[in-house]
């Protein structure tokens, strides 16, 4: 699978990300359809992230397709929440410091 391709997309979100030199680019997130995982009993969801350095494709296992999509959710979250809070970068959706249309999780 190329970088810029995922199979089955069924959504894609771009974000814009201001660096410290001033120059704007797009942060791309693309989620796959849910899909039966190889050894049958499980699903998995593909996510990825064009923009942040590792443009890989990453598979985000449930138990159903529900929580297959859920848990996805939840991984892009933690991974924009989290790059954009240790880095430090300007990184949003509509406007600056909004959620980027994926709410941070929870602390507990």
């Amino acid at each position: 699978m190329s970088p810029d391709t995922l199979n089955d997309l069924i959504a894609e979100r771009t974000l814009t990300l201001l660096e410290t030199n001033g120059n704007l680019k797009q942060v791309i997130v693309r989620l796959g359809k849910p899909q039966t995982s190889p050894l049958g009993s499980e699903y998995y969801c593909e996510v990825q992230i064009v923009g942040l350095g590792n443009e890989r494709a990453s598979r985000i296992f449930g138990i159903d397709a529900f929580q297959a999509l859920e848990l996805s959710l939840k991984y892009i979250s933690f991974r924009l929440h989290h790059t954009r809070e240790e880095s430090s970068l300007t990184l949003y959706c509509w406007e600056e410091g909004d959620d980027m249309g994926f709410p941070p999780l929870p602390l507990k």
